[in-house]
């Protein structure tokens, strides 16, 4: 999909400053696979050595660079007066935009780097397998998912396990009875990330299963000679698993989907 082919499609297309610097974040990770491309069509692998918020200013180099050539002639590495930026980010998220002519700067250890501005629009155009965070390294383990069914009293709130822009793996003290068929559409469920920030979105069920032992029905209760294995001890609540996939996502919603997955990683890494 080109970049013509993309001004067509405007849901793909991330404007706000906040979701913008999110997404050029994720292409920071040493996974990320990044190309630059002139307007011959010539490319070359860069990685993004930094960002700076205040300037609105990213700071990238060839990726096989192990000199300073290209400092002494930067039209060398690349002809023309803008770029087009194709990446793909380590959760499968592919990313596009464009920019000016860098301007060939030092850093503060004296090695070259090449700088651009933050692009003004940012497309999402493709999201492949993606990458799931498990919610451990939170502060306190506490993330939460709560949704009310239709006709009933009370919300349901489930821990959040995993996470991922593709779907959500969520962990409660309630019966299976109690949980939504596969396939169901869980509308307005709030998923709360404490300090990272609070979402709500829609949820299909794709599967529900038990982790612990479950309250016996009351038919198969009285019919049975003896307790199944399967019933809980009273005062033991019920655990269960929902799995479920995100429904119709829109972008802002996809890139802070994808800053809390990473945001997640980074806490388990440093917790390594």
């Amino acid at each position: 999909m080109s970049f013509d082919d993309l001004d067509a499609e405007p849901d793909y297309w991330l404007t706000h400053p906040q979701e913008v610097r999110a997404a050029l974040f994720e292409l920071t990770h040493p996974d990320s696979h990044i190309l630059v491309r002139d307007p011959a069509d010539r490319e070359l692998a860069i990685t993004i050595t930094a960002l700076d918020k205040d300037s609105q200013t990213l700071y990238w180099r060839p990726r096989d660079y192990a000199g300073a050539d290209f400092a002494q002639n930067e039209r060398s590495v690349l002809a023309g007066a803008a770029f087009d930026v194709i990446a793909q980010g380590y959760s499968g998220v592919q990313i596009r935009f464009r920019i000016p002519r860098p301007a060939v700067v030092h850093m503060d250890d004296g090695a070259a780097a090449l700088a651009s501005p933050f692009p003004q629009r940012l497309a999402r155009v493709q999201r492949r397998h993606a990458f799931r965070a498990q919610t451990t390294a939170m502060p306190g383990n506490r993330a939460w998912a709560r949704w009310t069914p239709p006709d009933c009293p009370r919300p349901l709130e489930f821990r959040i396990r995993d996470i991922s822009v593709e779907g959500i793996g969520l962990r409660g003290q309630i019966a299976l009875s109690e949980l939504p068929a596969p396939g169901t559409v869980m509308e307005d469920v709030t998923l709360d990330f404490g300090q990272a920030g609070v979402l709500s979105a829609s949820l299909k069920v794709r599967n529900v299963y038990a982790l612990g032992r479950q309250p016996a029905a009351p038919d198969a209760q009285a019919q049975a000679d003896v307790q199944p294995q399967a019933e809980a001890p009273a005062g033991e609540p019920p655990l269960s698993h929902l799995g479920a996939q995100f429904v119709d996502l829109n972008a802002r919603q996809e890139s802070w989907i994808q800053k809390v997955v990473w945001q997640l990683e980074k806490e388990r890494g440093n917790q390594k």
